[in-house]
């Protein structure tokens, strides 16, 4: 008999394939018809009346709205007093992390075909007003048989549902950028183009074996090992300051720096290939190709001419070969079970919203006690901040957080420290402070804040911008971030 922990509506519950901060999925098998299914549900200390409640059942809206071979098939949604659960179709297979992880680096055909079965979920979903904002590798699935398959849309853009509310809406903005297009790190408005541009660097990163905005290594044969040692050494928060400020550099790559050259890595790749990955690449959102569609009419025309006008074949091959196929599939295991060095590529069968998840856990607790703990959490800055005040305490900080509209480059006590958005407060020794906010087409907006320690001080500007000189035709400005 099954208990009533192991079974959810009509659904036996048989095992438990991914668990995250808000959410748990689960194998399941209908009671009655023994049709197997993906359960994404709450936890059961989530209430179904919650705020985050209702970001699952968009999500289930939106995945209703664009049906399509490559993208992940919602079979139902249902809820009762207690829970709230989605009814996926049960997919079987490797995520592309996995398949890169275990590969090293892919084929130029199966590269190639693989980023063309995404575009064409994406041009799906694009021609049907739907952006996705966060395709990473993690979240698209190879099945035994060659299909792909994108997950996770939960943070997605659709103009005919409501925006999230903050943060929810803003969480890419928290989130490492290795995968975001420009205009995202900047929290401008992001269009089919933004996915397109991340659809380019998993393609470079197919065809490489690294990112194009990773920071080229050359280190000794033993460096790797060092490296690890050091960082098993480290405090918890030391790790966290190194990723925080790994992140900020990736991104200022992404806004400033060129891609690395990919005929320098693959000197092999096709110049036709190296073409549409560049495109995709180009900072400027007009610059790229328009939306998946038009991405999967290009990377079809480069198989053709391969001599591959069927992709299921070279992906089939590509799993053979890193022997991820049929029987010698791994079982999905939640990131948190993986050996820290792999959790990079970790696989996932399920779509992963837990880092969307812990984000919006602040505004289903809400309440004072929790803004308290954000602020003792925050109190891990940059190593630049904590550079300009030697010797300062926790107790001995405050804290800033600044907001501009559209954007700004921060500059306190003469110093840049930023573009916004920033993920995290600024810690600043208890005293004045001068605040000036840049921007390319407004004048400087500047404030003087008294802060105290362990206080808070928030400073929300909206920059005058100058539109006559937008539209009088004047040359774009280029990205001027010079964070560190």
């Amino acid at each position: 008999m099954v208990t009533a922990e192991r079974q959810l509506g009509p659904y036996i519950l048989r095992e438990a394939v991914s668990a995250r901060a808000l959410t748990v999925t689960y194998r399941a098998e209908h009671v009655e018809l023994g049709r197997a299914a993906l359960i994404k549900t709450l936890k059961p200390t989530v209430s179904a009346a919650s705020a985050f409640a209702a970001g699952l059942e968009r999500e289930a809206k939106i995945l209703a709205r664009i049906r399509h071979p490559n993208i992940i098939d919602i079979h139902d949604f249902q809820r009762d007093e207690d829970r709230i659960w989605l009814v996926l179709e049960p997919l079987s297979g490797p995520t592309l992390a996995a398949l890169c992880a275990r590969a090293g680096r892919l084929d130029e055909g199966a590269a190639a075909a693989i980023a063309l079965e995404i575009a064409r979920g994406l041009g799906h979903a694009h021609e049907r007003g739907v952006v996705h904002r966060e395709l990473r590798p993690e979240r698209v699935i190879i099945t035994p048989s060659g299909g792909v398959k994108i997950l996770e849309f939960a943070a997605a853009y659709d103009g005919r549902l409501p925006s999230l509310p903050e943060p929810f809406e803003g969480s890419d903005t928290f989130a490492r950028p290795d995968y975001m297009a420009p205009e995202q790190i900047l929290g401008a408005e992001t269009g089919p183009q933004a996915d397109v541009f991340t659809l380019g660097v998993v393609l470079f990163e197919m065809l490489a074996g690294v990112r194009p905005f990773d920071e080229p290594k050359a280190e000794p044969a033993d460096a790797n090992q060092a490296s690890g040692a050091s960082r098993a050494s480290q405090a918890p928060r030391e790790r966290e300051d190194d990723r925080w400020a790994e992140g900020r550099a990736v991104a200022h790559r992404i806004r400033s720096a060129p891609p690395q050259p990919l005929r320098g890595l693959v000197p092999d790749v096709s110049r036709g290939l190296e073409r549409v990955v560049l495109r995709c690449l180009e900072k400027e959102p007009e610059q790229r190709y328009e939306n998946g569609r038009a991405v999967a009419d290009a990377l079809a025309e480069e198989l053709a001419e391969r001599g591959h006008p069927q992709p299921r074949a070279p992906i089939a091959r590509a799993l053979a070969a890193a022997k991820l196929g049929g029987d010698e599939l791994p079982p999905a295991l939640a990131p948190s079970a993986r050996p820290a060095a792999e959790r990079r590529h970790a696989p996932s069968l399920v779509p992963d919203v837990g880092r969307l998840c812990g984000i919006f856990a602040l505004v289903v607790a809400g309440g004072a006690l929790i803004e308290l703990g954000l602020r003792e959490h925050a109190a891990v800055g940059p190593p630049s901040a904590e550079a300009r005040q030697p010797g300062a305490s926790s107790e001995e900080r405050g804290y800033l957080k600044v907001l501009a509209r559209p954007w700004a480059e921060v500059v306190i006590d003469g110093e840049l420290v930023d573009v916004t958005p920033m993920a995290r407060p600024i810690p600043l020794p208890a005293g004045r402070h001068y605040v000036t906010f840049r921007h390319p087409n407004a004048p400087e907006e500047k404030r003087t804040i008294s802060v105290s320690a362990r206080q808070t001080v928030t400073l929300d500007v909206s920059m005058r911008i100058d539109r006559r000189e937008l539209d009088a035709g004047a040359p774009p400005v280029e990205d001027r971030d010079a964070s560190p």
